[in-house]
């Protein structure tokens, strides 16, 4: 990795290590290859929507008794043993002041009603109608945003990421200036389009400044949204060929075996991308996507590898046809590929000045709809710096981000990491359950599609659990093989979950598969302000434990604030579980009264 454990991580004798392991546990870690490799019987995938339900069982075909992937015994072996951590909220609460502690228990408290959480949007635009910003700003700015934002100047933001340190803490530095779509769907102006590459030049630079101030606290993070370096629009247009294209491939695959041969390719494939129409010739391009192999079948890994847009031979693909009744609006339009260029070197040089000050990147995921281009965007900058198992010295530095509250996260995630051992680069993951399920669901309902989003929470869970013991497997497999001085690329893993349950099989799994965590290849992180009392558990055991710690102005962390307080209304019993805490500590203080309760067991979804 581009910076190594600190040294009381790397000396410390680990709280997986002292409590023993399982000799009993034997993993059983399939082969990478070229044919796919089941990732999940039909049966699991029932919960999803229809769509996407088929897609899975279309991709993955029926496993016989005996060849499960993760036969059930094992995913719950990891619930099944003694706890290996114990969450201490007094951990965190003992080093804030009595004020913090007052502010901290409002904000439980109005995170815990849920009516006032959903009409804090309103309220503050009735206070913006009636010019009294000033004054809803001055309370959120003294309570959330005191509680969950490092604050706007860069003197408080350092601060707060070296008070994180000095309990063992990492940082993930987050600027959280956010950016969506227009409803309207029109193409921009040409104006437009040149004040949206000023405002992705500026936001590059305010990347760049985050590396500065990541920098000087070391082992940090520094996290990027890809939209902020492109219009939001362009990245929507170029991700619009992604879906149909991966239900064609679905549909062409007929016997299921995760390939396709030429004439598959030429009558089901090629159609679906908004440029197929205009392909002169069908076999070139099947050619160039079966270049690695030269053996007239290609799986899906095959296509994203050739037909990407880093290949500028694949790029009229993405454009959109013209018809008798005009332009159709499927696909992206000339200008996105000059937008396309522009947006590639901004991501290169913000992830260059990362590696030049030492910092990993970590590319955040966003809405559903742009979320292939992110993802085509990491991918790259993942190729390009994650250096190959045998270079000199090898290194972690860039990580996308994977939301496992949507239907096709795990299938995505198993496809990219196959291409990242086809492409000979470290594959890097955070695994978050996701953000904006909400909105997520009420634009699949505005505008007629299935939710991308998982059914029920528990699907959501089982897909969360399944991603961690995919790369765990890994992970372990590729620190045998290097045990041994064979060739191996070992993944890494970052388990972002305020939901303990999952700390707790992960660190059981760590255990389980005697993965050694000096060199953190599993790390595990939560957002500053919440979990608090989980993150300064793992800190205390000495593991590798970061926070996400947003910053920047006010207006511009809005939107991420709204959304904590939705995320910890829709976990009403742990929010008023924690206020209780808190409250505890303030009347210990003032009265001496209570004790310090050293146990709490979270079971919040996030």
């Amino acid at each position: 990795m581009i910076a190594s454990a600190s040294p009381n991580k790397a000396a410390a004798v680990s709280l997986v290590a002292r409590r023993g392991v399982s000799a009993s546990f034997e993993p059983r870690v399939p082969a990478v290859s070229r044919d796919p490799t089941p990732l999940d019987s039909a049966a699991k995938v029932t919960a999803l929507s229809p769509d996407v339900s088929s897609m899975f069982a279309a991709a993955a075909p029926p496993a016989s008794e005996g060849t499960a992937l993760f036969p059930p015994q094992q995913l719950e072996s990891a619930a099944a043993a003694p706890p290996l951590l114990q969450p201490d909220p007094t951990l965190a609460l003992g080093k804030q002041s009595m004020l913090k502690l007052i502010s901290l228990w409002f904000v439980y408290r109005a995170c815990g009603n849920t009516a006032l959480v959903q009409m804090a949007p309103r309220i503050l635009k009735a206070f913006e109608r009636l010019h009294l910003s000033w004054l809803s700003n001055a309370v959120i700015r003294r309570t959330f945003f005191a509680w969950f934002c490092a604050g706007e100047k860069e003197r408080e933001i350092v601060h707060t990421m070296r008070y994180l340190k000095e309990s063992g803490i990492g940082s993930i530095l987050d600027y959280s200036a956010e950016a969506d779509i227009s409803e309207d769907g029109v193409a921009a102006s040409a104006s437009a389009r040149a004040q949206a590459n000023v405002k992705a030049d500026a936001l590059a630079k305010e990347y760049f400044h985050g590396m500065h101030m990541a920098s000087q606290v070391p082992h940090a993070f520094a996290a990027i949204k890809i939209t902020g370096l492109a219009d939001p629009e362009v990245l929507y247009r170029l991700s619009m060929p992604y879906r149909p294209l991966r239900a064609a491939f679905e549909a062409a695959d007929h016997d299921k075996d995760g390939r396709i041969d030429f004439a598959q390719f030429k009558n089901v494939v090629l159609p679906a991308m908004p440029g197929g129409s205009r392909v002169a010739s069908a076999s070139g391009i099947f050619s160039m996507v079966d270049a690695n192999n030269n053996d007239g079948l290609v799986d899906w890994v095959d296509i994203q590898m050739a037909l990407g847009m880093d290949n500028p031979l694949a790029r009229p693909l993405y454009l959109r046809t013209t018809t008798g009744g005009g332009i159709d609006e499927y696909g992206a339009i000339e200008s996105d590929i000059e937008d396309y260029e522009r947006m590639i070197s901004r991501a290169r040089a913000v992830v260059q000045q990362a590696a030049n000050k030492g910092v990993r990147a970590m590319v955040d995921a966003e809405h559903t709809y742009f979320q292939p281009m992110i993802d085509h965007v990491a991918l790259v900058m993942q190729r390009e710096f994650n250096a190959p198992a045998d270079s000199a010295s090898p290194s972690t530095l860039v990580f996308n981000t994977y939301q496992m509250y949507r239907a096709d996260s795990y299938q995505r995630m198993a496809d990219d990491y196959e291409r990242s051992q086809r492409e000979g680069w470290h594959f890097a993951v955070k695994l978050v359950r996701g953000a904006y399920m909400e909105l997520e669901r009420e634009r699949a309902t505005k505008l007629g599609y299935p939710s991308p989003i998982n059914a029920t929470l528990e699907a959501t869970h089982d897909c969360y659990n399944r991603g961690v013991r995919f790369l765990m497997d890994r992970i372990a497999n590729a620190q045998r093989a290097a045990a041994t001085a064979e060739e191996a690329m070992t993944p890494t893993l970052f388990v972002a979950t305020h939901n303990n349950e999952s700390v707790e099989r992960a660190l059981q799994l760590v255990r389980s598969l005697q993965i050694d965590t000096a060199n953190e290849p599993v790390m595990f992180g939560q957002l500053l302000g919440m979990q608090d009392a989980t993150s300064y558990a793992l800190a205390r055991e000495n593991l590798p434990i970061y926070k996400y710690v947003p910053y920047g102005s006010l207006d511009e962390v809005l939107p991420y604030l709204i959304r904590r307080a939705q995320e910890n209304s829709a976990v009403a019993d742990s929010i008023l579980k924690e206020s209780s805490f808190v409250l505890r500590e303030i009347s210990r203080r003032a009265f001496g009264s209570g004790r310090k309760d050293s146990s709490v067991s979270s079971t919040s979804s996030l």
